[in-house]
């Protein structure tokens, strides 16, 4: 059994992208839902609910890009 080699570039594993598809669905989803619970509360016809799809897909990629371009933890 051999150890791995440390000077070997390898690439971060898939498990570290696992979860970015479904982070942006949820996120997504879940700002949508609660823009139509505020139109439906304030009468204001759409307008929040829009406000929450663009406010929950920017956020989400705003925190995308930053975990894409984090490095990791043995300095690659």
């Amino acid at each position: 059994m051999q150890a791995p080699d440390p000077g070997s570039k390898k690439g971060p594993g898939p498990a570290r992208f696992a979860g970015l598809g479904i982070q942006l669905a949820v996120s997504l989803v879940v700002f949508v839902l609660a823009g139509q619970w505020a139109d439906r509360k304030l009468g204001t016809g759409g307008i929040l609910t829009v406000a929450g799809a663009f406010l929950g897909f920017g956020g989400t990629m705003y925190s995308l890009i930053r975990a894409l371009n984090r490095k990791d933890g043995n300095g690659e």
